[in-house]
This record gives structure tokens, C-alpha cells and sequence, in this order.
């Protein structure tokens, strides 16, 4: 692969790369260290990455290992903040903001009890909207395996959040 196809497909995916980072390592610093290491290793391993189905779904997959290989030498079992959509701050009044807060906060309280794989692949179907062909690509599993994980998962989350809001309508 010739920089320019490299800089046409593996580039536009930095965003993407990042935010799987950050989310699995939960910190920004190496977030970003983990970036930089990840396009060293597909550069180096450039020949390859032009014969490839879909170059962004083996980045994202090399990602995840390196990730899974820090957090192993750390022994680090969290993922971090989800980034907040963006949002027109013209559109929102004090209120909503700490309103938004207070349930963003809840909610990655509430992501951060699921297994590991679970938070994996709710970020990537639900935040980063991969398709299920793509997360089978970067996990390796089967389509069938990851939509049960996204079900328990969804299914957890939500009835861990109706027992709280219960709780304190209650």
C-alpha cells in the first residue's frame, strides 16, 4: 500500500481509532500513545492492509488487541467517559445541562458494570455504529454471539437504570 492509499483509507479513521482508545484505556494520554503506536504498526504492516477486505475494520482490531495488551500489563479492568454528543449549547438552559450530566454520569456508571466485551461492543454498535459484519471483523466473533452480548448488555443497562429512577420516584 503507497502512502497515498494509506493516507485515503487509514487516516479519515483516526477519530474512530481514538475514541476506542480512550474508552477502553480511560485516560486521554494514552489514548493518544496507543494511536500513534497503532499507525506505526499498520504502516509497518502496510503491504498487507492494501489486500484487505476493509482496512478501517482491521485498524480498529489491531486497536482493540494493543488496548487489551495495556490494560493486561496494567491490569486496568475499566473503560472510560463515552464522548458526549454534540450539542448546540445555544439550545440548553442551565437546567438541562445538569440534568444531562446527572444522567451521563448514571449511565457510564451504569456501562462501567457490564463485562469488558459487552462494553466493547455496545460502544462500537451504539456510539461508533459499526455495522455487525464490521464488530465481527475487529472481535472475531460470530454475528449471532454479538447480538447477544448487545441484548444482555442493553437489557442490563436499562434494567439497572428503571431500578434506580424507581427508586428515587419511589
Amino acid at each position: 500500500m503507497e502512502i497515498e492509499a494509506f493516507q485515503k483509507e487509514l487516516i479519515p479513521v483516526k477519530d474512530k481509532l481514538f475514541r476506542l482508545a480512550k474508552t477502553m484505556l480511560q485516560n486521554r494520554e494514552d489514548a493518544e500513545d496507543a494511536l500513534q503506536e497503532v499507525y506505526m504498526k499498520l504502516w509497518n504492516n502496510n503491504e498487507i492492509i492494501g489486500d484487505l477486505k476493509s482496512p478501517e475494520a482491521y485498524a480498529m482490531k489491531v486497536m482493540k488487541n494493543f488496548c487489551l495488551d495495556k490494560l493486561k500489563s496494567r491490569k486496568n479492568k475499566y473503560m472510560v467517559e463515552i464522548k458526549e454528543n454534540e450539542i448546540e449549547k445555544d439550545h440548553i438552559t442551565p437546567f438541562s445541562m445538569v440534568s444531562f450530566d446527572n444522567l451521563k454520569d448514571l449511565m457510564l456508571k451504569l456501562f462501567s458494570t457490564l463485562p469488558e466485551q459487552q462494553r466493547m461492543i455496545i460502544h462500537m454498535r451504539d456510539i461508533e455504529h459499526y455495522s455487525y459484519d464490521e464488530i465481527e471483523e475487529v472481535t472475531g466473533m460470530n454475528v449471532n454471539a454479538i447480538r447477544v452480548n448487545l441484548s444482555r448488555a442493553r437489557k442490563n443497562v436499562k434494567g439497572n437504570y428503571l431500578k434506580i429512577r424507581n427508586y428515587e420516584i419511589g
